[in-house]
C-alpha cells in the first residue's frame, strides 16, 4: 500500500471564491478563451490568489500548493518568483471582488475585507492527490455554520486549465 502524501495549506478558504476566479483571471488578462496566455501569466495567477487570501504580494512557494493546483500547475513545477508587483488597478479589481463576495453573503454581515480574509480565506487545510482528483479538507471553525447560508458553490472545483478537479470537504 502506497503512502499518501499530505500537503498542508494555510489558505484553504480561497475555494469560497470559486465562482469568481475564472472571471478574475480573464479581467486581469491572464487568460484568453479559458487558457493562460503565458507561463508567466499562470505564475502571476498563483500569486493573485494569494493576494486575495492575504493581501500580500510576496509569499514563499511552500505556502502555495493550493494556488498551484487551482492554476493548473503541478506541485513540482518551481515558481520563478516569490512575489509579484500589482498595479493599483489590479489591486482595486481584487479588492472589489472581495467586496462583492462579502456583499453577496448577507449572513456574515458587513465584515471588512481584512475580517473576511482572516475568518474565511486564511484557513488551514490538507491536500491529497489521488488518481481521479485532488482532495482538500478545510479546518473547521465554530462560525462555519454560516456556510449553509452561503450563495457560493465550492464542493468541486474544476477550471478548464486544471488537469484534475479539486474535491473540497468543509464540514459545518
Amino acid at each position: 500500500m502506497a503512502l499518501v502524501q499530505v500537503f498542508p495549506t494555510k489558505n484553504a478558504g480561497i475555494v469560497i471564491l470559486n465562482n469568481y476566479i475564472q472571471m478574475l483571471f480573464k479581467r486581469l488578462q491572464l487568460t484568453i478563451e479559458d487558457q493562460f496566455v503565458t507561463p508567466t501569466a499562470q505564475e502571476k495567477a498563483v500569486f493573485c490568489l494569494q493576494y486575495l487570501a492575504t493581501g500580500l504580494t510576496d509569499t514563499e512557494e511552500i505556502f502555495l500548493p493550493l494556488n498551484k493546483i487551482l492554476c493548473g500547475l503541478p506541485l513540482t513545477t518551481p515558481l520563478h518568483n516569490t512575489a509579484i508587483t500589482l498595479t493599483d488597478t489590479e489591486q482595486q479589481l481584487m479588492e472589489s471582488l472581495l467586496q462583492a463576495v462579502i456583499g453577496h453573503w448577507p449572513a456574515i454581515g458587513s465584515t471588512s475585507i481584512e475580517g473576511f480574509r482572516g475568518n474565511w480565506l486564511v484557513r488551514d487545510g490538507k491536500l491529497q492527490e489521488n488518481e481521479e482528483c485532488w482532495e482538500l479538507t478545510v479546518e473547521k471553525r465554530a462560525y462555519d455554520l454560516l456556510l449553509n447560508q452561503s450563495p457560493f458553490s465550492f464542493s468541486i472545483l474544476k477550471f478548464p486549465w486544471m488537469p484534475k478537479p479539486l474535491h473540497v470537504t468543509w464540514s459545518y
